[in-house]
């Protein structure tokens, strides 16, 4: 899901007691990185990891939430298990990297 407003603290905490497995995704209008592998990474998710939730997020409306999750660049990438950080990438990531981080992760949760 986009998230299309500036959320707070406990809004994303909330989000993430909510969904057992989430992908934070930071990224930049004027980004070009970003608007590349979006939606690369929005087809990895929906196609190898359909109970995963991806949470998408304007780095800029969000740099409170940025800044208190150490997201420095964008794009900026975030995978979250019941509710604890497994995974980050700030900066280019591949989405085989991707995918070799959240599956073995995936399989133990589901």
């Amino acid at each position: 899901m986009e998230i299309t407003k500036k959320i707070t603290s406990a809004e994303f905490e909330k989000l993430l007691e909510e969904n057992p497995a989430v992908l934070i995704y930071f990224y930049q209008e004027s980004c070009g990185v970003c608007k590349i592998l979006f939606p690369k990474v929005k087809e990895l998710i929906e196609q190898d990891f359909p109970k995963m939730e991806m949470l998408v997020f304007e780095a800029i409306q969000n740099k409170e939430l940025a800044a208190q999750l150490r997201m420095l660049s964008v794009p900026g990438i975030m995978i979250f298990f019941e509710g604890k950080e497994f995974f980050r990438s700030n900066g280019l990531v591949t989405t085989g990297e991707l995918r070799a981080k959240i599956g073995r992760l995936y399989e133990m949760f589901f």
